[in-house]
């Protein structure tokens, strides 16, 4: 793994946290950050033992967008440095939108322009209830350009013409209403929450959840017909991969199965358990 200046990236077992790393900017983006986290995310891309990603952010805020301070200094600008940086960011968020496994984004305070970009190109968005959110770039004159297309796939077209359009900050219930983000809980239970769904990718079979998200990805592209083709091939193509021989045996054998992490076991006993009493009442 490279080293980086302005983010860190760490690992717990399988679980590797990446962390925004400029709090004195309030984690906004210059060039060295949107290239930083591509490459971060690219290594990360080819680690096979990575099971999930928290992408999160030092400081008291999450990420306040472009750094305003940095565009300023390079203006006026020529259109065609402009589309290379445009193209740099959109290259970047699509690296973490494709990522192979779960990535969770932990949100606490401020996320403004980019920075929704970010939470749209995570699978799971936990935020603190007092975190808050804009679309601000019309204040400053620009466009949500570059992150409007994963906005409209994550929020809607509702979302992006209501707060694109009066660049008003709103709270972290608007932004669960919209689906922007998934959990939202007090700021002191964000690292608790954050625990518990990573304890839960490590109950998961790796290469079905690879698989899972990869199909979730391909869905999106394909016409009503093909999705209806694509679906019974990747499921007969699970089923008869090793994975689902040992899960459907770890059912029937009340035990773990063996890609489940040991700090996983109480609640997978649990599940196994539940389970067991559902289908002996079906």
């Amino acid at each position: 793994m490279r080293r980086f200046t302005t983010l860190t990236v760490e690992w717990d077992g399988a679980i590797a946290r990446v962390t925004l790393n400029r709090p004195e900017r309030r984690n906004a983006f210059d060039d060295r950050m949107v290239t930083e986290l591509r490459e971060a995310f690219e290594d990360l891309a080819h680690e096979p033992s990575l099971r999930g990603i928290i992408l999160t952010a030092a400081g008291p805020v999450f990420c306040a967008g472009a750094d305003l301070q940095s565009m300023q200094s390079a203006m006026p600008i020529l259109e065609t440095p402009a589309m290379r940086d445009a193209h740099h960011l959109t290259r970047m968020l699509r690296t973490i939108d494709e990522s192979p496994c779960p990535v969770i984004a932990r949100v606490q305070g401020p996320a403004f322009g980019g920075g929704l970009g970010l939470m749209a190109v995570c699978d799971i968005v936990v935020a603190a209830d007092d975190a808050t959110f804009a679309l601000s770039e019309t204040r400053l004159g620009l466009i949500p350009a570059v992150i409007a297309p994963f906005l409209l796939r994550k929020a809607g077209e509702s979302f992006l013409r209501r707060y694109g359009l009066s660049g008003e900050t709103f709270c972290a219930s608007t932004a669960q209403r919209f689906n922007l983000i998934h959990d939202v809980v007090p700021q002191s239970d964000l690292d608790d929450r954050i625990a518990e769904l990573t304890d839960a990718i490590m109950r998961l079979a790796p290469c079905a959840t690879r698989e899972s998200k990869s199909f979730f990805h391909r869905m999106i592209l394909l016409s009503d017909k093909e999705r209806m083709a694509l679906g019974p091939e990747s499921n007969a193509r699970a089923r008869c991969a090793p994975e689902a021989a040992e899960g459907l045996l770890a059912f029937v054998e009340k035990r773990l199965p063996s890609w489940a992490r040991p700090r996983a076991q109480k609640q997978e006993q649990e599940a196994l358990t539940s389970d067991d009493v559902v289908l002996r009442r079906t």
